[in-house]
């Protein structure tokens, strides 16, 4: 069963939307481009383990290579969500330690 490569798939998409949503609002949701980064990032994941433990189908391929044209279309088009996020993980780490 190819539940890895259809829930990669389902996490890419709505990482798609969270970006999407953030993109169509007035202002910049910092949890929301957060929260969209960590569901692209464990949708990858799961694409590899999809791919490691050799599931049967061509969807594990489809999968990484889509996932390959949406961070490249994430880190072209926004390049600057990325250094907030990185930003704000590192004042969220000096604020906790």
């Amino acid at each position: 069963m190819n539940k890895y490569s259809i829930l990669s798939i389902s996490l890419l998409f709505t990482g798609l939307l969270l970006f999407g949503i953030n993109w169509v609002s007035n202002g910049y949701s910092e949890i929301l481009i957060f929260i969209s980064l960590l569901t692209l990032l464990v949708g990858l994941g799961l694409n590899f383990i999809s791919l490691a433990k050799g599931e049967k189908g061509s969807l594990k391929f489809i999968s990484l290579v889509l996932y390959i044209a949406v961070l490249f279309g994430v880190t072209w088009f926004g390049p600057y969500h990325i250094l907030r996020i990185i930003t704000w993980l590192k004042n969220a780490a000096a604020f906790i330690l």
